[in-house]
């Protein structure tokens, strides 16, 4: 048998990455596994990964710092352009938000988590879906023309008494990496509302909530994370000969799904330029690091404590 012919993968990803070390690690795993399925072990993504300092756009976040966190985004896409890059990937959901609030002015085609999103809930023919991510990505408008059922998709959100604890447990893996027992029930019992509202599926929207979902559940978990990877994947083999379609790892074992074998459209789009407008909630603080003191960058709670589920 002659010897397997390797795959040159020409395109170069920029990637922006996640708001913590784990997620930021995981979502590189992530587009090189699914290249690795695309091409039978015969490539790897090209990437070249920019890390935000979270304590920087946690800062920001709760300074309500869009136009500040617009400039850390344009700066990180220039450094990247530098390293020749072809397109980019922010893999935050929070992130994203920042360009339909800002003119962020990006000189490279850009890989719309949203987009990957939409179009995998119409591949699954999903109808009605919980959707979980931080404060600020519910109650934005990049997530808004989804939410408000403007794709013929019911969606659910959780109770709104929940979301300062959803921002806690974010802020907690983002310093300290880990979720705690009062966070997992907080889940735990969103998750349950979900399932008693007969929703055919579930959006995580966060690379550090999806590191608290890894049990199975009777309706399907479908982590932005882990579809943006396998959007990425797409994109990175494009003009290559393909073995399998590249479908998003709803586990780490991939297991078989329904409509598994449909091929997904190879989908990248430039970014879409809007005015900033206003409305926006508070982005929690309160959450320290383990064995550290607070620094100038930290700042005082702008909403409350974590509360318990139905408190």
């Amino acid at each position: 048998m002659g010897e397997r012919k390797m795959i040159s993968v020409s395109r170069k990803l920029g990637v922006l990455g996640g708001l913590s070390r784990p997620s930021t690690i995981r979502d590189h795993n992530l587009i090189n596994r699914e290249v690795l399925d695309l091409t039978c072990n015969r490539a790897t993504a090209n990437l070249i990964t920019w890390s935000f300092d979270p304590d920087t756009i946690v800062h920001l976040l709760s300074q309500d710092g869009w136009p500040a966190i617009a400039h850390q985004i344009e700066e990180a896409v220039a450094n990247l352009l530098l390293e020749g890059v072809d397109g980019l990937m922010i893999t935050s959901d929070t992130l994203h938000c920042v360009l339909e609030r800002e003119s962020v002015h990006l000189a490279v085609p850009v890989l719309h988590i949203r987009d990957a999103l939409i179009e995998e809930i119409r591949r699954l023919s999903l109808k009605k879906v919980g959707f979980i991510g931080t404060s600020v990505t519910m109650s934005n408008s990049y997530y808004g023309d989804l939410i408000r059922g403007h794709h013929d998709v019911d969606v659910v959100l959780p109770n709104q008494n929940l979301w300062v604890n959803i921002d806690y447990s974010v802020c907690n893996r983002i310093y300290n990496g880990e979720c705690t027992a009062l966070e997992l029930e907080n889940y735990n019992q969103i998750m349950t509302d979900f399932e008693a509202q007969n929703v055919d599926g579930i959006v995580v929207a966060s690379s550090e909530i999806a590191l608290a979902f890894n049990k199975p559940h009777a309706v399907p978990v479908l982590h932005t994370a882990r579809i943006h990877a396998a959007a990425a994947a797409r994109w990175c083999v494009a003009g290559h000969d393909i073995v399998r379609p590249a479908l998003p790892r709803y586990d780490e074992l991939r297991s078989v799904s329904a409509g598994s074998h449909d091929v997904v459209a190879d989908d990248t789009s430039k970014i879409p330029v809007t005015l900033p407008y206003s409305d926006s909630l508070p982005y929690p603080h309160n959450v320290k690091r383990k064995g550290k003191r607070k620094t100038g960058a930290s700042l005082r709670a702008s909403v409350g404590e974590q509360r318990a589920p139905g408190s």
